[in-house]
């Protein structure tokens, strides 16, 4: 008979979140049942329910930790800059290769596009907005940016990193086509944001 092993709900939790996210990524998300879950992690059915109560809820979980570091290392490295250069940082940290990049291929390729989506626009409302928000006031403040109507400006905002980085395109997508992207962008960004020409130029670049 198996030995169960009691450990800290915030560890255990993060256990099953680390073994779905692992199953997710090898076998699928539609493959993949709450069975094998615990299985993995050795514990009943029950325990898994505590923490999450669908497999879906799991899901969710792994995208808002995903945000969660995403917000904490770019509060941590924008530390001292002023607002048009963090805005530069969210978008040079925006495009990195990121841990939960393979799942969202996945999720794609099995035809859940709505399920991202809409874990997408959580993120972008509950995590990524804020930061942006708090970016804007202090350019405004400083003269650095004129922005009049944030929300509106954030909505676009994203619908234009949308063109940037087509999911349906990135395969195909060269070099040229992206340095391309990356330029018009900078020119839509700083008229967006109302910053001066040039102050998004090779942004793509780090500080």
């Amino acid at each position: 008979m198996m030995t169960r092993v009691r450990k800290d709900p915030a560890e255990r939790r993060q256990e099953l979140m680390t073994i779905a996210m692992e199953l997710f990524c090898a076998n699928g998300y539609e493959q993949t049942m709450v069975q094998d879950i615990c299985k993995q992690a050795g514990v009943a059915k029950g325990t898994f329910f505590y923490y999450f109560p669908t497999k879906e809820d799991v899901l969710k979980a792994i995208f808002e930790e995903w945000a969660k570091k995403f917000a904490d290392d770019f509060t941590r490295r924008a530390a001292g800059l002023d607002a048009v250069q963090k805005l530069r940082l969210f978008l040079q940290l925006s495009a990195q290769e990121n841990a939960i990049e393979p799942l969202v291929d996945n999720l794609w390729a099995e035809h859940y596009k709505e399920l991202v989506m809409a874990l997408w626009q959580r993120i972008v409302s509950n995590g990524f907005n804020p930061l942006l928000r708090k970016i804007i006031d202090e350019g405004n403040e400083a003269g650095s940016m004129q922005v009049l109507h944030p929300e509106e400006c954030l909505d676009f905002f994203w619908s234009l990193t949308e063109g940037m980085w087509p999911d349906e395109k990135k395969d195909i997508v060269t070099d040229e086509s992206m340095a391309i992207r990356m330029e018009m962008a900078a020119r839509l960004i700083e008229q967006l944001f109302g910053m001066k020409i040039g102050s998004m130029a090779h942004w793509e670049n780090a500080e």
